[in-house]
């Protein structure tokens, strides 16, 4: 450090000064630059979490939609297998009344649930998908955030290094 306060005390008053306004110019624009790279990074981050979140959406929509299909399968499934009942009940004399219907009802009721709980399974993929599209908007909120961040901060920066700058170049001239 001394050698160079020394080697700049033997340089002219003029070119001495031109060095400090020279130094500061380019630490300015390194700070915007710097700003600007870090905003542009955050802007990518933000447009890949919005690209993200359309995936994440069909993927929701996907499996809502599967699971209806899915539980009318079961649906259609459930009618055969009431109708098998119904028929071997039939073909072997038992009338469809009492502890032959209880068993047939409660049957048809369980086979129901069944049917409900692919449909509330689909459902909570559905949930699972909102939520992570929800935490992607939040990403990218976030990311644009930082990248205004990033602005500011490297125009205040390069705003200091100026005003730094030209106080070394002033106390030198002075």
């Amino acid at each position: 450090m001394a050698f160079a306060t020394s080697l700049l005390a033997a340089l002219p008053a003029g070119l001495s000064t031109a060095l400090a306004i020279g130094g500061t110019a380019v630490s300015a624009i390194g700070a915007i630059s710097s700003a600007n790279a870090q905003a542009r990074a955050a802007e990518y981050n933000a447009r890949t979490a919005e690209r993200d979140i359309v995936v994440a959406d069909q993927n929701r929509k996907l499996a809502i939609e599967q699971a209806r299909i899915d539980a009318e399968d079961k649906r259609r499934g459930n009618r055969r297998v009431l109708a098998s009942m119904r028929a071997s009940y039939g073909a072997s004399g038992v009338e469809l009344a009492g502890s032959p219907l209880d068993v047939l009802e409660d049957t048809a009721v369980e086979q129901e649930l069944d049917a409900q709980r692919v449909e509330f399974e689909g459902r909570a993929r559905g949930r699972e998908g909102a939520l992570q599209m929800l935490g992607l908007r939040e990403s990218a909120t976030l990311s644009r955030m930082e990248g205004r961040s990033a602005r500011t901060a490297g125009i205040m920066g390069a705003i200091g290094t100026g005003l730094s700058g030209a106080g070394n170049v002033l106390s030198r001239v002075a």
